[in-house]
């Protein structure tokens, strides 16, 4: 009988030790699990970028005499106001090439900061004077759509891209 009472609690410690493994467990499939929904909701926002911003850089393309008009209303949305469209209610119309890049700029700007995404263009590092090419900068969360100096901005001055920020770049000509 002695050697029963030197086995009590020992089922108890067992349990307890079993109970205490697997809640790490528990936690580390959770982080785990976390980790994941993060980086779904990331490729999302990524991909609805970068789809809008290429559907924009084509359209750029067709309309490149203008692609100025695309960086002003890009870069400043409500200066739409300044240009007549009046006369040009849908693209099929008979729009002038600056109306037509008004209202596609405008539309991707639009489409863009519903999803919660910047979105800016500069000319891109290295190229200005003979072949101009210009970057359409898109950043979401924390991150800036802007080229530079600034700690949240998407990439360093020389057009590469910071550490851990949440953006892409796209280049238009």
């Amino acid at each position: 009988m002695s050697q029963f009472n030197q086995q009590r609690g020992v089922g108890l410690i067992e349990v307890l030790v079993a109970v205490l493994l697997l809640s790490v467990a528990v936690l580390g499939f959770s982080a785990l699990q976390l980790r994941a929904i993060s980086a779904t909701n990331e490729s999302l926002v990524r991909t609805q970028a970068m789809s809008i911003l290429r559907g924009l850089a084509e359209n750029m393309r067709a309309n490149s005499a203008k692609i100025d008009t695309y960086q002003t209303i890009i870069n400043n949305p409500s200066s739409v106001t300044d240009i007549s469209l009046s006369s040009c209610r849908a693209i099929t119309d008979n729009c002038t090439a600056t109306q037509v890049a008004v209202k596609e700029s405008k539309a991707a700007v639009t489409k863009l900061t519903e999803y919660g995404i910047s979105v800016m263009m500069t000319t891109c590092p290295g190229t200005a004077g003979f072949s101009e090419v210009k970057c359409i900068v898109a950043a979401w969360d924390d991150t800036q759509a802007a080229m530079g100096t600034g700690a949240q901005a998407c990439a360093n001055a020389d057009g590469t891209y910071k550490s851990g920020s949440t953006c892409i770049i796209i280049e238009a000509y």
